[in-house]
């Protein structure tokens, strides 16, 4: 999946990807693990998700997006006159804790961001096919510290049955890209079954669909 599918998606509306929802798995587990010292969460490919709105509540949030439109719309929805300004490469959308950095994610260097206590993926991984997932994933460790923890949603569907994205991460996937660390731990805190196989708009014409979550962390 290519920079022009993604831009094409938001210029053209095709959006059964974005989830009109705040992800139960947020109150659910989340809100137990956030520590007293915890300030800062990133969001990875984050699109216009409602999550931020709700990390905002508790944290200082910053995403990472391709599309102009996306950040926009994030802030519009919701009747927020955000700010804009140019940093290197990206455009920044801001507004009191939470900020958008719109640009290729592959080119957000560490050293433009604070050190984050969290980094949340709903949806980031499991939109890339396989070729793209493992420097996602180097990528992402790189804004990682000894202190911060990932909390990760992946999809799981027979692969044969569906071509995606979404596409499916089971554990020996999660566990085999993030061996490049291997002092990293990687528990399984949840699974989610669909029985309707419903994902963010879409209804998948599959025999099983679930969400699960894991938590990564040192």
């Amino acid at each position: 999946m290519d920079k022009v599918f993604w831009h094409n998606c938001w210029e053209h509306n095709k959006l059964g990807f974005h989830q009109q929802e705040i992800h139960p798995f947020l109150s659910r587990y989340l809100q137990k693990l956030l520590r007293a010292e915890d300030k800062h969460v990133f969001v990875p490919l984050c699109g216009k998700s409602l999550d931020m709105a709700w990390l905002a509540e508790r944290l200082q949030v910053s995403g990472a997006e391709l599309s102009e439109i996306a950040c926009r719309d994030f802030f519009r929805e919701k009747d927020i006159a955000c700010q804009s300004r140019r940093e290197g490469d990206f455009q920044l959308f801001s507004f009191d804790n939470l900020t958008l950095w719109q640009g290729d994610f592959f080119k957000l260097a560490t050293g433009l961001l604070p050190r984050f206590d969290w980094i949340y993926d709903r949806a980031a991984l499991i939109a890339l096919p396989e070729a793209m997932q493992q420097a996602y994933v180097d990528k992402l460790l790189s804004f990682m510290t000894v202190n911060t923890r990932i909390l990760l949603v992946l999809v799981e569907y027979p692969p044969e049955e569906m071509q995606g994205p979404p596409f499916p991460v089971f554990e020996q996937d999660l566990r085999r890209l993030f061996a490049v660390d291997k002092k990293l731990k990687i528990e399984k805190l949840a699974s989610l079954p669909h029985e309707d196989k419903r994902f963010a708009q879409r209804t998948f014409d599959v025999s099983s669909l679930a969400e699960t979550l894991y938590l990564i962390s040192y």
